[in-house]
């Protein structure tokens, strides 16, 4: 009897182990937690599941539950690195050379606008101010402050304009450049009159172009003036061949470039005039004297700085998609 019963309570403890078994296989249906269904399964062996068939069902509903958490994690990992990604092109896109052009170019702007200030201010407290041809002395003021803002500001600003605005199409460029030098030209002329009005006007009648500062300048603007026909006649007028453009642009740059230098040193020039025929005492520098030569050291500086930009290779601009769309297109840009 005490055999049987033994029997019984044994037979009894293993239906209570296995449907405690039974209970723990419902965990293997939750997502996330592949790891739990390994371990049921295999405390389900251990405490004496003799079904390999359960066992290996729950194997594989393990690894399922583990293929669809690793299909979930990999996009997101994806998402993650492509951020991480994107970041560090973001800074590597910060071009320290470019950084550096922003900052001389927005010094260039401020020396420039600091020069017609105070060519303003040196007429204005010094010179009496502007005139008409019934004032020939101050009519002649008009003709520094004319050849500072068109023939050195927006001279230098027009020579820039392709680095300075690289992000804009190079045909709104081309335009931009054209009505900039026109501007300067139209400035140039009536800063011209002013001053052969201001020698002939007055009784005696002072001489024309004899000094070295008349002719470096005329000089200049007889540069500036065949550069504009020539650019206006192969970079805007339809029709000029491709390799005509290609073996124009090296000249048209250099010749640019010296047109504006040789302006700045007739600035120069003319300053030092100025300063010696008008301002009494000009060797004991009085204040219109310092005047004249902080103008003079500020022409030499946004000088320096519009040739540095222009000519530094680093600083070049870099063709758009818009401009290759339109070479593509134009088969002329």
């Amino acid at each position: 009897m005490s055999k049987d019963m033994d029997i019984e309570q044994a037979a009894q403890a293993t239906k209570t182990t296995t449907s405690i078994e039974v209970k723990a296989e419902p965990v293997t249906i939750a997502e996330p937690t592949a790891t739990i269904t390994v371990v049921a399964a295999a405390a389900a062996a251990t405490n004496g599941d003799s079904s390999g068939k359960a066992v290996e069902e729950q194997k594989q509903q393990a690894a399922t539950a583990t293929t669809t958490i690793t299909e979930q994690v990999q996009p997101a990992a994806a998402a993650a690195v492509e951020s991480t990604a994107s970041k560090g092109n973001n800074k590597s896109n910060m071009d320290p050379m470019l950084i550096n052009f922003k900052v001389l170019y927005v010094l260039t702007q401020l020396c420039g606008l600091t020069m017609i200030v105070l060519v303003g201010t040196w007429i204005g407290q010094h010179f009496g101010g502007l005139g008409g041809t019934d004032n020939p002395k101050q009519e002649f003021n008009w003709h520094p402050l004319f050849m500072t803002i068109g023939f050195i500001y927006l001279y230098g600003n027009s020579i820039l304009i392709y680095r300075g605005f690289r992000t804009t199409r190079k045909k709104t460029l081309k335009l931009t450049h054209a009505g900039i030098h026109m501007a300067a030209f139209v400035l140039t002329v009536i800063a011209l009159k002013t001053v052969f009005d201001s020698h002939n006007l007055v009784d005696p009648p002072i001489p024309n172009m004899y000094s070295l500062h008349s002719w470096l300048g005329l000089s200049a603007v007889i540069i500036f003036c065949l550069q504009y026909v020539a650019g206006f006649m192969a970079f805007l007028v339809p029709g000029m061949r491709e390799n005509y453009k290609i073996a124009l642009m090296p000249l048209h740059i250099y010749f640019g470039l010296f047109g504006f230098v040789l302006a700045i040193a007739s600035a120069v020039m003319g300053l030092t005039e100025k300063a010696i025929f008008a301002i009494p005492n000009y060797s004991t520098l009085p204040s219109a004297g310092v005047l004249a030569n902080i103008i003079g050291v500020l022409y030499v500086v946004f000088g320096g700085l519009v040739v540095y930009l222009a000519t530094e290779p680093s600083y070049k601009r870099k063709p758009i998609p818009e401009d290759t769309a339109l070479l593509t297109a134009n088969g002329n840009e």
